[in-house]
């Protein structure tokens, strides 16, 4: 099977977790440390899909992948990091 595009794999990730887990992550995602920076104003209120738009217009896809990934482990939402990763490679 084909890998899905990350953009879509991002989205059905945030489709997938709980308004609480959505929750924890806009939170991890805000409070990152390093070089790039998400801005509350970009993330409060807003729809999963937009969520997504910013995690790529910020990261790129690959770097989006890699932090939200990373997020979902801190949030220990550990089978939706896997199931991410097993989209976005086709398993590998």
């Amino acid at each position: 099977m084909l890998p899905k595009t990350m953009k879509m794999a991002l989205a059905e990730m945030l489709e997938n977790l709980t308004e609480r887990n959505l929750e924890k992550f806009c939170h991890q995602l805000l409070d990152r440390r390093g070089e790039q920076k998400v801005r509350t104003c970009r993330v409060e209120g807003k729809s999963r899909l937009q969520i997504v738009d910013v995690l790529v217009s910020t990261f790129t896809e690959p770097g989006a992948v890699r932090v939200s990934v990373e997020i979902l482990r801190q949030i220990h939402c550990n089978e939706e990091a896997e199931q991410l990763v097993t989209a976005t490679t086709g398993g590998h």
